[in-house]
């Protein structure tokens, strides 16, 4: 048996942050799919934009050559920019009331010829070429908008040992950012400029980078540093997140942001397909719900970042295809929400009290965190592989206050399973926590 504590009266420790982000805006495949709704009733913090369309339309969104098709071209001038797709995209991310996290660079490639991700031949020039398109989306340029994106992130994955997102040595990128992120935050000192989607997170690449930015003698900014990891434990990538906290501080980095901005599970003692099999279970659903408890309880992680939500990928476990239609303007598709969406729903249950409140359980292997805030309060917990669990969870601060317990395991889908409101300051029950589950007790879901 396992036992679990909350009070409700006690302080914040800060906030529920914006770890319910993913990879990927509502509407994919060019369109066709739209998961504005689904993104709006999650409420998904953040959509990060890398590998947008990949491989459907990637020649025309988000990446620099897709933008800028002709290096050789005119930065200034707004003729040499093909923003169209790109702004369709992002308008798409605003209207299910998410923000885009920027990545400024170039998707992966897999095929084996390697066509953008190598060094650009000329630092400055791309830098100016970044500038022009921050400034099509936040300063109206080139018939641009106004819109508030905070985080501009400069390449992904370099390291120098994988030609599909790198084909520089280690040197290569130091210098290639030094370039960039300073005539960027010359440019826009009030916006936040960092990188850049580390696929190691603290390895050898990682501590060279730190170090080299560190003796520049040019103040090279690092507002926040993103990185990626895949694991089939939830606690891997809890351990990796304090690492990089470690890490940023031993080179003095105390105020960058440390932001995972692509997780997931992975196995590679297992098939790739039965991998993508998980991830739309409701295993794959009871291992986000047990990384987002545990960033949020055990961590300093700024912002999450899912891969992916887009349907079509294989890594999307949020979502599978419900059904397709063909109408008067083309193709249409509706997703089914999987066990993962509603870990997401729920986190944002928390995220919307937003004060964060202290967990207290004594299996180690059940993730928890919990929030209150507007009268409101809440806890959710995750069973990821730990076997059926009998879980009593003692909440005290509970005076007048009552609580629906929602379940979501092999037979239930985020249900209203009771309701409970307690006779004095504390209110206690005792789950049958499934393995491969997740509860969310707390105020009505609005």
């Amino acid at each position: 048996m396992a036992k679990l504590n909350v009070d409700f009266s006690a302080g914040s420790y800060g906030r529920i942050r914006p770890l319910h982000g993913v990879n990927s805006g509502p509407m994919t495949k060019v369109f066709t799919y739209d998961a504005r709704e689904d993104f709006r009733d999650a409420g998904i913090p953040y959509a990060r934009l890398h590998d947008v369309e990949y491989p459907y339309g990637s020649g025309e969104f988000v990446d620099i050559h897709c933008i800028f098709k002709k290096f050789d071209a005119d930065e200034n001038d707004p003729a040499s920019y093909s923003f169209g797709l790109t702004d369709r995209y992002i308008e798409a991310i605003f209207d299910a009331g998410t923000k885009p996290f920027f990545r400024l660079g170039e998707s992966i490639e897999h095929a084996p010829i390697k066509k953008y991700v190598f060094p650009p031949k000329d630092y400055e020039k791309w830098a100016r070429i970044c500038e022009h398109i921050i400034r099509h989306y936040t300063e109206g340029w080139a018939n641009g908008y106004n819109y508030d994106i905070e985080y501009w992130e400069i390449w992904n994955e370099p390291l120098n040992f994988h030609p599909s997102t790198w084909n520089g040595s280690s040197v290569d990128f130091y210098r290639f950012y030094e370039t960039v992120a300073c005539h960027l935050k010359e440019c826009f000192p009030h916006l936040k400029i960092g990188g850049y989607s580390s696929s190691q997170a603290t390895g050898y690449f990682d501590y060279g980078f730190l170090n080299y930015i560190r003796k520049s003698e040019k103040n090279v900014p690092l507002d926040f540093y993103s990185w990626h990891k895949y694991s089939f434990c939830s606690e891997m990538i809890i351990h990796e997140a304090k690492h990089v906290r470690c890490m940023l501080d031993e080179y003095g980095f105390y105020e960058t942001e440390s932001i995972c901005n692509e997780w997931n599970y992975n196995n590679g003692n297992i098939p790739r397909p039965e991998i993508y099999r998980i991830l739309k279970s409701i295993e794959g659903g009871a291992f986000a719900c047990a990384v987002l408890c545990g960033l949020q309880q055990d961590t300093d992680v700024k912002i999450g970042g899912y891969f992916e939500a887009d349907v079509v990928k294989e890594w999307c476990g949020l979502f599978d295809v419900d059904e397709m239609s063909i109408g008067a303007h083309g193709r249409k598709a509706t997703l089914k929400r999987l066990s993962t969406y509603w870990a997401f729903k729920a986190f944002n249950e928390l995220y919307k009290m937003n004060e964060a409140i202290d967990v207290f359980c004594d299996d180690t292997a059940i993730k928890t965190c919990a929030a209150k805030g507007d009268g409101r309060v809440g806890v959710l917990i995750a069973n990821h592989n730990n076997g059926d669990t009998e879980t009593t969870v003692t909440m005290s601060g509970m005076r007048g206050k009552r609580v629906e317990v929602r379940v979501t395991d092999d037979g239930h889908e985020f249900e209203a399973v009771g309701e409970y409101e307690s006779n004095g300051d504390t209110l206690e029950l005792t789950l049958e926590l499934k393995n491969n589950a997740f509860v969310y007790i707390g105020s009505k879901v609005k």
